[in-house]
């Protein structure tokens, strides 16, 4: 019989994953698995490999099973083995269903009242039922155990993710929890700096002011499609907005989806407070010291600040303004390269980078519903930017 690779691979991103209660179970798959399996994410060595990992949906307790029909020889790579190394060590359970449904429903019974160890800090309802956003640091020994059961899916769904050390008590965790059952929608893990202009400045204040970032973000897919990260990003920036300590909010290398989500709730909060409706018409009263004041008022990172200027002034309509300001950004960002060409190709790339931006622009202002300040225009499709 000849011999097939085919036959002995598995994709590793083929895993499944289920979030169980005790009436039903709803699973998906993973993004990515390279953390795990490695780069090529694939898995040689058994024929019709099946990999269940299973949780409860409420304590996330942790359930492993592995299945195959044939294994290709001993010197294969432990499947099983491999993924245990990133699940909660002498807390996931291994093949045996009744001991773990056991074991998640003792839990439930003792499990602690949120309100009691964590702290709330916001409230919101979407599709007609009602969650709690809660805060809590690693000095919780129950929040070290949520999140030693929660982090792997940083791995699955966040691009270079990694697990983070708990034991820097600079770290905190924020969850999305469903009031009437206690299921955990979503997570994140936020940063916080010491925030500081110069040595003197450090010396001669008795209270440090911060810059906190946001680190991680996942709500769960089968709880996505709710408003549940939008909810969540504005529960935080508003609980910072309210820490006189807390000088600047600032996001960890976001994902394009994410920056979307950010620019939406920051350009809504920028319009709700009136700001945007105070910019000046003319822009150039507009300078580098204007920005800092002005991110600095509102807690937003300087590029992140700029930014939602350019979408201001689409929003606003005023053209030149946006132009202006688009462009200027580009040529200082990639000065050196732009200075290199000719002044007419120079002037077209620019012009056609702003051309993308401004529709860009155009269409997430679009789904912001703030006013119907648009005619029909195409779609973009998203700029780096």
């Amino acid at each position: 019989m000849a011999y097939n690779p085919e036959a002995w691979t598995k994709s590793s991103n083929e895993l499944v994953i289920s979030l169980c209660d005790s009436e039903s179970k709803s699973s998906f798959k993973p993004l990515m698995t390279y953390p795990i399996f490695g780069e090529a994410e694939q898995i040689f060595g058994y024929k019709d490999l099946k990999i269940d990992l299973a949780f409860d949906a409420i304590t996330f307790k942790p359930f492993v099973k592995v299945k195959y029909a044939e294994k290709l020889n001993d010197e294969v790579e432990d499947v099983q083995e491999k993924l245990l190394e990133f699940l909660p060590e002498n807390d996931t359970v291994v093949d045996d269903e009744i001991k773990w449904v056991d074991s998640f429903s003792a839990e439930q019974e003792n499990l602690p009242n949120y309100d009691g160890i964590f702290e709330k800090i916001d409230e919101y309802t979407s599709k007609k039922e009602d969650f709690v956003v809660y805060k809590t640091n690693f000095r919780n020994e129950y929040a070290v155990k949520l999140l030693k059961r929660l982090q792997i899916f940083v791995l699955f769904f966040i691009e270079a993710g990694s697990y983070i050390d708990t034991s820097d008590l600079k770290w905190e965790l924020f969850l999305v929890v469903k009031k009437s059952d206690n299921k955990i929608i979503g997570f994140t893990t936020t940063y916080t700096y010491f925030k500081f202009d110069n040595a003197k400045d450090f010396d001669s204040n008795t209270e440090i002011a911060t810059r906190n970032k946001i680190s991680q973000f996942i709500i769960l897919p089968i709880y996505q499609n709710g408003n549940h990260g939008s909810h969540l990003y504005q529960a935080i920036v508003n609980h910072w907005l309210r820490d006189p300590l807390v000088k600047e909010i600032t996001v960890e290398d976001p994902n394009e989806k994410f920056d979307d989500l950010r620019y939406r709730q920051d350009f809504k909060r920028l319009f709700n407070e009136g700001f945007v409706s105070k910019l000046p018409e003319n822009v150039k009263s507009i300078n580098r010291d204007w920005f800092v004041e002005n991110a600095s008022n509102h807690k937003i990172e300087i590029n992140q600040f700029k930014k939602l200027i350019e979408i201001a002034y689409v929003f606003l309509k005023n053209t030149k303004a946006a132009r202006l300001l688009i462009k200027k950004r580009l040529y200082e960002k990639n000065k050196d390269g732009l200075d290199d060409l000719d002044a007419a190709i120079k002037k077209d790339k620019l012009q056609t980078a702003y051309d993308n931006y401004h529709l860009e622009y155009s269409n997430l202002i679009k789904g912001l519903r703030l006013k119907d300040n648009f005619e029909d225009e195409p779609v973009a499709k998203k700029q780096k930017v």
